[in-house]
């Protein structure tokens, strides 16, 4: 191997764990939202029908 191939390799290794994490951070704002829309939801229902 030369010094380009390993070069490319640990880019390439770089670039998919900074795939990866980005995937994770969106997936856990995306649950975030959800629950806080859940809890916004039933803060309306107790206000209205409490």
């Amino acid at each position: 191997m030369t010094e380009d191939e390993i070069a490319r390799g640990v880019a390439r290794g770089l670039q998919m764990h900074e795939h990866r994490r980005a995937e994770r951070q969106a997936r856990s704002l995306l649950a975030g939202l959800a629950i806080l829309a859940m809890v916004a939801i039933a803060f309306i229902v107790v206000v209205t029908y409490g």
